[in-house]
């Protein structure tokens, strides 16, 4: 089998959950050593350790940014596959792999810049025609990428996201003024996330509410609101330190208004976080019954399931029990097997000699 290319750009990029599945991916294709990569790393960006094994070319780009993505890679890939797990790929290349995550910038445009939603809605139209493979996370965005982009749904491979990684990390508690009473946020001030609402109506109650994450590019995003005074906004963590903040936390607010996944939620049914979810886009999907649900656009909602939450100890241990179940659905290695099977054509038996499954 010729070698496949993978689009390193995502190595150059700050850590979202985009970036995450990128990594997650391409280290699971990495460790089940059945085929051999190139994998291209931008001008400027640091290659994983991870990344240093025998079946693996490493390729550095004397170029960074759109000019690597757009014009590096459709040349020195030609003829071959190419991978792309971190949202936009190069429009001058058919024989490869592209991973659409959402559709928010179609549903939501408010949340971002006019430039951006129009890159994004011309790049998408494009490359839904003219790439060979188009994989998404869930179902629910394959239906609604299908419906946005004018495209058959069948076009989707979906290969969800992960978190089973994070159980193998030690915890490290973050210099923040927690004692493990404190409702736990995670997201941008990107308005769909919906945190403003949430957060102040937590907080309003006497709650200790910790924000992780609450940042945007401004190349991104448009104009965000604040959060309450009264909330630790923490900002970006250590994986370390998010997991201490899993596992000791009274439980995990997302109130998001939509999702293409919601990894958040999976991660605190990984580390045995109760999960109280907005009832939005994909997130009863993923989180399944291991957590309980409430009207994004209700305060009053939102407190209800708290206060239910608070009132039955016996609640929060079958929360805990049902996500720890629910987030046993999902795998890298399970996902990063379905690419090579599903849009390589690496042979079942091989992969499952290779990577134990």
């Amino acid at each position: 089998m010729d070698p496949v290319h993978v689009n390193g750009k995502w190595l150059a990029q700050p850590l979202t959950g985009t970036q995450r599945y990128a990594t997650e991916m391409v280290r699971c294709l990495v460790d089940a050593d059945v085929v051999d990569l190139v994998l291209h790393v931008p001008k400027g960006a640091d290659v994983p350790s991870w990344a240093s094994a025998p079946r693996v070319e490493i390729r550095q780009a004397p170029l960074g940014g759109v000019l690597f993505e757009q014009l590096y890679l459709p040349l020195v890939t030609a003829g071959r596959m190419l991978l792309n797990f971190a949202g936009p790929a190069p429009l001058l290349k058919r024989r490869q792999l592209v991973t659409m995550h959402d559709a928010t910038a179609f549903r939501y445009p408010h949340t971002f810049r006019r430039a951006f939603v129009a890159f994004y809605f011309v790049m998408y139209v494009l490359l839904a025609r003219t790439a060979r493979r188009l994989v998404t996370v869930s179902e629910f965005s394959a239906d609604e990428l299908a419906a946005v982009l004018r495209i058959d749904r069948r076009r989707f491979l979906v290969i969800p996201c992960a978190a089973d990684g994070l159980a193998q990390i030690t915890p490290v508690r973050p210099d923040l003024d927690v004692d493990g009473g404190q409702y736990l946020v995670v997201g941008t001030l990107a308005k769909h996330k919906n945190l403003t609402g949430a957060v102040s109506a937590l907080t309003a109650s006497g709650r200790h509410v910790v924000v992780v994450g609450a940042a945007g590019r401004d190349q991104v995003f448009s104009a965000t609101t604040e959060l309450s005074a009264t909330a630790t906004v923490a900002g970006r963590l250590t994986d370390a330190e998010l997991v201490w903040l899993y596992r000791n936390s009274r439980a995990l607010v997302f109130p998001s208004k939509y999702e293409g996944f919601g990894l958040p939620v999976l991660e605190a049914q990984v580390l045995g976080c109760p999960v109280v979810s907005s009832t939005a886009a994909s997130l009863p999907e993923v989180g399944g019954r291991g957590a309980l649900y409430f009207d994004p656009d209700s305060g009053s909602d939102l407190l209800a399931r708290v206060c239910e939450l608070e009132s039955d100890d016996a609640l929060a241990a079958e929360l805990r029990e049902r996500g720890h179940v629910n987030a046993e659905r999902y795998s890298w290695q399970r996902s990063a097997a379905t690419v090579l099977t599903r849009a390589l054509g690496v042979p079942g038996a091989q992969l499952s000699a290779a990577t134990g499954s």
